[in-house]
């Protein structure tokens, strides 16, 4: 049987998602929404006690990486009372220039619950989460609040109101082993209840709450450093064996828990990358290629100055790490968002997969064998594989063009990875990697799963 890890923010995260699952909560988002938003919608609707995260503009000012899931979320959760709802995806903060990234938990609990309720309601969620034995407490926090004035969401009159003293908690939370933290922060937003049902005025409660999971991650599995979460090597890794399948079943969750029984180990790469990246990859610079340029930020992030177009450096530099480990064989995945920039508009935002890997028992065949199986058990039956020597970014003879059988691209591709990259990336073997926008992909199994044969057809 092929040895499962579990990347152990996920198991946090899965964790509590499952816990609120389990309490009747909506899943929404997972990472799937757009992580850009327009730089004047990029507010908080709940500002937690929790220290406040700096934007990331990009270089035009209009748009920047999210600092909070709710403002694109709430307009999923629109509806009839009560209702719960969380969000999942990664925020962007502009004071870590190098793991500039961190996963957090966002909901609404709008609901005419009172407190003795609400806090039932967390100690089911926290025992859902860590073990029946543990538990949560709500304490009070005295908080003068600035929130934004909704009333003209998206136009340029949009201030921020100072609504006096709100009612706001910690979630202090009680495990199994009598260990204690602070898993998050809940607050009034009473306002809020109105927007949600679509009303004027409404005196219906409503609760916002956040959870930042990596420090839940950190704290659950003993780790000093934040660092210590985003070590690639399997050394780290290898410690979480988990075979237990992804809290939803998204696209990009059923091809990451694929991935998982193929052997494969999740891993977290550049979010932001530096100068020159492309060309270390061995992708054309010409002024005209904007997709190897990059979106550039107003201000870099130390070293760091524009989002990927592309997941394949990050694959190649987590490989990297692991060479340099002393890792012998090496299958490693990432699934994140990729940003294709457009002249005189925003950036075009997708969902990508990239996975890589080399070794002893490695070589074309087998990797593109793993591709296949990939594809085949996601849905993509109809699929081939078209070589094509234009992609220098693969050694030469060894790039494959994913299409379908009516000769549409798929916006994937794999191979083996040009010597030159290997070079500068120090990677000391011959390694393979591949690059699937998760869009196209799960579009086309909707598409054969949907499919009825022309004969079978009323008209």
């Amino acid at each position: 049987m092929t040895e499962m890890t579990k990347h152990p923010l996920r198991i946090a995260a899965d964790g509590l998602r499952n816990a609120f699952a389990r309490c009747g909560f909506e899943l929404l988002d997972n990472g799937s929404y757009p992580e850009l938003e327009r730089t004047d919608l990029n507010i908080e609707v709940f500002h937690s006690p929790a220290p406040a995260l700096k934007q990331v503009t990009t270089e035009d000012e209009t748009i920047s990486l999210r600092t909070s899931l709710l403002p694109f979320s709430l307009s999923k959760m629109k509806g009839t009372f009560p209702i719960k709802a969380v969000s999942f995806g990664k925020v962007f903060d502009g004071n870590d220039e190098t793991y500039p990234a961190r996963h957090r938990l966002e909901g609404v609990i709008a609901s005419d619950m009172n407190l003795y309720d609400l806090g039932f309601l967390w100690n089911r969620i926290v025992k859902a989460a860590f073990g029946a034995g543990s538990k949560a407490e709500l304490v009070k926090l005295d908080k003068e609040q600035k929130l934004t004035d909704l009333s003209s969401w998206g136009s340029s009159a949009m201030k921020e109101t100072t609504l006096g003293k709100t009612m706001t908690w910690s979630i202090e939370t009680t495990l199994n082993d009598g260990r204690t933290f602070t898993l998050g922060y809940m607050g009034t937003v009473n306002w809020l209840a109105a927007a949600l049902l679509g009303l004027e005025e409404c005196r219906q409660k409503c609760f916002a709450f956040s959870i930042d999971v990596d420090d839940a991650a950190c704290f659950l599995h003993g780790l000093k450093e934040r660092s210590q979460l985003y070590d690639n090597r399997q050394s780290y890794l290898g410690n979480y064996n988990d075979s237990s399948i992804s809290a939803s079943e998204t696209f990009e969750d059923r091809c990451r828990d694929t991935l998982r029984s193929m052997g494969y180990t999740e891993g977290f790469g550049m979010k932001i990358y530096p100068p020159g990246i492309y060309a270390k990859m061995n992708m054309i610079q010409d002024s005209w290629d904007l997709n190897n340029q990059g979106v550039l930020l107003k201000e870099p992030l130390g070293e760091n100055t524009g989002l990927p177009t592309v997941l394949t450096p990050a694959i190649e530099q987590i490989l990297s790490e692991k060479w340099a480990a002393g890792e012998t064989e090496a299958k490693a995945f990432e699934v994140s968002h990729i940003f294709i920039p457009q002249r005189g508009a925003h950036p075009i935002e997708k969902l990508a997969l990239s996975f890589g890997a080399y070794g002893e028992n490695t070589d074309l065949k087998s990797f593109m064998n793993d591709v296949d199986e990939l594809l085949t058990s996601v849905g993509n039956r109809n699929h081939f594989f078209l070589p094509n020597n234009m992609a220098i970014a693969y050694e030469t003879g060894e790039c494959r063009l994913i299409l379908d059988e009516k000769m549409s691209y798929l916006g994937s591709n794999a191979g083996g990875i040009s010597h030159k990259a290997e070079e500068n990336f120090a990677i000391g073997t011959h390694a393979y990697m591949a690059n699937l926008e998760l869009m196209p992909i799960e579009n086309k199994a909707k598409e054969e799963y949907g499919y009825i044969a022309p004969e079978l057809r009323d008209n």
